[in-house]
């Protein structure tokens, strides 16, 4: 890898790349890297040359699941791009990104203007206030068309957007763009100033550099002054005032480029180091002390330490791979670092700095930067690093929520023992998953942000941890429960050498108010049943209760009174006792009018004005009751619905093919109601086909 120089505070700029699916992030990255001169060959996404997409799983799909970082040198200035997924399923990443940069470009594809991920990133950007500029990519393509992409822009976010790069040329015919601020045409890499503008050109550049100027000078009152006085504006003038400009979010220039005829490259770098804010400009980052008292650290290299872990990369081979932003102080290699968070000491050994998959060791990192360190022992993602005399913490990145979950299980014995270590590694490499077992259904559920994510963790888990899981769709944890009253017997005996086995018991139960669980009593009288086997009859009907007896679901929500019954001086013990107190609870129950309970969810989902019919007439058929409507930002509306759970465990890829990638929901349980007795007939009636072998065993 070639040399990087070492850098400070202004001279670093951090930058995400973001943008939809697909849009040619990972190549506009790649073209950058190979202008710059740190790659001798362009790499390629489609063919799998790529140097920022190593994973098995991203050459395959040819899409970027994780993020990467790529830091090289460009006039002086070190540039840090953290390439993101597009993908809604990969979102996490790019939330990480977005988290410790200080500004992003927005790529755009020039045939396909303002797509889902587009309006998605922008509006997380709009959020957190992030200078950015926008890459109008992949002018080559037939129906590319750099001025409708524009005008898209225009119409969706103001007149705060505007070009600062403009093509020259359409499709296969660009081959450079005009500099609307410098007034220079560059030509290609090589070739930076080119010829003279075409004729044909000047009425379409005048006008955009109109847009721009006005843009400009309408954030600086100075210069508006003289704009309107007709005086003549430098390009110093207006370039510093852009600059001004695009950090405090006022203007947001628009940029061409195109990686197959590498036109606008040599622009973009140094719009990259001219245009976007550094560290420094950012300014301090906040976070609370040991006593919770709120603390700002400059981004100087004078300060205490203070340090973010944004990403963890689990390599089987390798080991842990942490990717750390300093925010203040100096990072050092071979030095002992405090971890607020967990509050412990870690030692940093190596400090590495990554370009794709190439590593260059260094002995510091200071303020701004953002480096690599391998095997931390307890830090991972969301971990502050600072010096323990002076601890902070940082906020953590908030993580988009899973809303696609699978039951998995081991493949095998061998599996089952490597599980459990594979999988702290899995959620240590992405937050956003999510494991967690099941105590109605005895189920491991692992849950993601949508179905491809699920696949990808599958995959990792086989290829990168050896071990094999099944998935399947998870099962739906009902509930039992009686409407009325009942009396029953429940009789063991069992006669064998020796001393036999006998219990009989008399059981009475009534349904109780939802939520009260299982309660047990006793009105035995003349000791009929000892009274040290009433804990033996207790302890069958819980278990009992726990397995369930018309489905194989809990029962709950009823009362069970032991009152009569009859033992044997030899022969009755706490075991019989307690299978008589199991079959008594079983046949009560089928003559106390049992029914099934299932599981209601709340969700909350956001969905274009334009696609209300379609979801709330698919909502309808999931059996769901919309409890309200209320418009919400950029033409959106939100919508209140209670949905059985059984009908949400495909609901975020079919929500997600409904709206286009649109719509998004969030889900949490709400409370468990009376299952249809269609649908409840069909559970029982699946519970009695596995019991049947048994039964007859």
């Amino acid at each position: 890898m070639a040399s990087i120089v070492p850098a400070h505070g202004d001279q670093i700029r951090n930058v995400a790349v973001v943008g939809h699916g697909g849009s040619g992030k990972t190549t506009l990255v790649e073209t950058l890297l190979h202008q710059a001169g740190l790659t001798t060959r362009l790499g390629k996404v489609d063919d799998g040359t790529s140097i920022l997409d190593t994973d098995a799983e991203e050459q395959k799909r040819h899409i970027t699941i994780n993020m990467a970082l790529a830091a090289f040198s460009y006039e002086g200035t070190k540039i840090n791009l953290l390439d993101t997924p597009g993908f809604a399923d990969f979102a996490g990443d790019q939330r990480a990104a977005l988290r410790v940069v200080d500004a992003a470009i927005v790529v755009a594809d020039a045939s396909a203007g303002v797509q889902v991920g587009t309006q998605t990133v922008w509006a997380e950007l709009d959020r957190t206030k992030m200078p950015r500029i926008v890459v109008v990519s992949r002018l080559d393509r037939e129906n590319a068309d750099f001025d409708a992409v524009l005008g898209q822009l225009r119409l969706a976010y103001g007149i705060r957007v505007v070009p600062l790069h403009v093509p020259i040329g359409t499709h296969q015919e660009v081959n450079a763009t005009i500099d609307l601020l410098h007034g220079t045409v560059r030509k290609g890499p090589k070739d930076p100033v080119g010829p003279d503008l075409p004729e044909s050109e000047r009425e379409r550049i005048g006008e955009y550099r109109r847009q721009l100027v006005e843009a400009i000078v309408e954030t600086n009152e100075g210069l508006l002054t003289r704009y309107l006085d007709g005086a003549e504006l430098s390009y110093e003038e207006l370039r510093d005032a852009l600059h001004a400009a695009v950090r405090d979010g006022g203007v947001l220039p628009v940029v061409a480029a195109s990686s197959s005829k590498k036109v606008g490259f040599g622009a973009l770098l140094s719009t990259i180091v001219e245009m976007l804010p550094s560290p420094t400009e950012r300014g301090a980052v906040s976070g609370t002390d040991p006593a919770g008292q709120d603390v700002v650290r400059r981004p100087s290299p004078d300060e205490r330490l203070a340090a973010f872990v944004f990403k963890t990369l689990a390599d089987p081979f390798v080991g842990k791979l942490s990717y750390v932003r300093v925010y203040s102080g100096t990072l050092h290699h071979n030095s002992s670092v405090y971890d607020a968070t967990k509050g412990e000491t870690e030692r940093v050994g190596q400090i590495m700095v990554l370009c794709g998959k190439e590593q260059d060791a260094v002995d510091a990192v200071g303020a701004g930067d953002i480096c690599a360190v391998p095997k931390l022992a307890a830090s991972n993602t969301n971990s502050t690093l600072c010096d323990k005399d002076a601890a902070i913490v940082l906020p953590p990145i908030v993580f988009p929520e899973p809303s696609f979950s699978v039951a998995i299980e081991p493949s095998s014995k061998a599996d089952l023992d490597k599980l459990g270590a594979a999988l702290h590694k899995l959620l240590d490499e992405d937050p956003t998953l999510h494991v967690r077992r099941d105590d109605a259904t005895h189920e491991t559920i692992l849950s993601a942000i949508g179905e491809s994510g699920i696949e990808v963790a599958v995959h990792h888990l086989r290829d990168k941890f050896g071990v094999q899981v099944e998935t399947r769709v998870p099962r739906v944890p009902y509930r039992e429960s009686i409407r009325g009253k009942a009396q029953a017997q429940g009789r063991y005996k069992r006669q064998t050498g020796g001393h036999g086995q006998f219990g009989d018991v008399w059981l009475e139960i009534e349904p109780l108010q939802p939520g009260s669980g299982v309660v047990f009593a006793t009105r035995v009288v003349g000791g009929s049943v000892p009274k040290n086997f009433f804990p033996a009859v207790e302890k069958g009907i819980r278990e009992q209760a726990e397995k369930g007896v018309i489905a194989g679901h809990p029962l709950s929500d009823f009362k069970a009174t032991l009152y009569d019954g009859s033992y044997h001086a030899v022969d009755s013990s706490e075991m019989s006792f307690k299978i008589a107190g199991s079959i008594a609870l079983q046949s009560c129950v089928k003559e106390a009018q049992p029914y099934l309970l299932e599981p209601i969810v709340e969700l909350v989902i956001l969905v274009p004005e334009d696609q209300m019919g379609d979801v709330l007439s698919d909502l309808n058929s999931r059996r769901g009751r919309v409890l309200g409507m209320e418009s919400a930002d950029a033409g959106h509306q939100r919508i209140t619905a209670h949905v059985p759970l059984a009908e949400t465990f495909r609901y975020a890829t079919d929500l997600r093919s409904m709206t286009g990638g649109r719509g998004v929901f969030t889900s949490k349980f709400l409370s468990y109601e009376q299952c249809p007795s269609h649908i409840a007939e069909k559970v029982v009636a699946a519970h009695a086909s596995t019991e049947e072998p048994a039964a007859a065993h």
